[in-house]
């Protein structure tokens, strides 16, 4: 049985889709209309820059079916956001604490890579443009220590 067969269709969707949800996450959390398009930017670019440096078999198999779907992902986020900015952030929490409990289905090792990584892409994205002269603001610290708490990880 592969990796991907442990996941119910939610939950793979869930994998699938929560490195745009942090990453949107992120960059709501210190909105920055001068400094968009580089958050933007590390959005679309981080998750492969990332994913050979995880080790992951499940991080690469996630990756390659992102990939083609790069565009899609980022507007349901963005189309999330819209509808429903007081409880955005919310939402995206709730998926992290899911698929942290979705995780439990694979080894240990593949669960950490996963969580890491998706923890570095939010930090990419953070540190893409700056806020208030600062490379991680404090609104993106506090948004990057709720996400890592809600997939169960300490921040690095």
């Amino acid at each position: 049985m592969g990796i991907k067969e442990n996941f119910t269709a939610d939950e793979w969707e869930n994998l699938v889709g929560l490195p745009y949800a942090v990453s949107m996450t992120i960059m709501v959390a210190a909105p920055n209309v001068l400094g968009v398009w580089g958050e933007t930017k590390a959005m679309m670019q981080e998750p492969a820059n990332l994913a050979a440096g995880s080790g992951s078999a499940l991080v690469g198999l996630l990756l390659a079916e992102m990939q083609p779907k790069i565009k899609d992902l980022m507007k349901k986020q963005q189309e999330t956001w819209k509808h429903d900015q007081a409880g955005y952030r919310g939402k995206i929490l709730a998926a992290c604490r899911s698929v942290a409990a979705a995780l439990s289905k694979v080894p240990p090792e593949e669960a950490l890579a996963y969580k890491k990584w998706v923890l570095a892409i939010g930090l990419k994205v953070a540190e893409a443009a700056k806020e208030h002269g600062v490379a991680v603001s404090d609104p993106e610290k506090a948004a990057l220590a709720e996400i890592s708490e809600a997939l169960g990880v300490n921040a690095e």
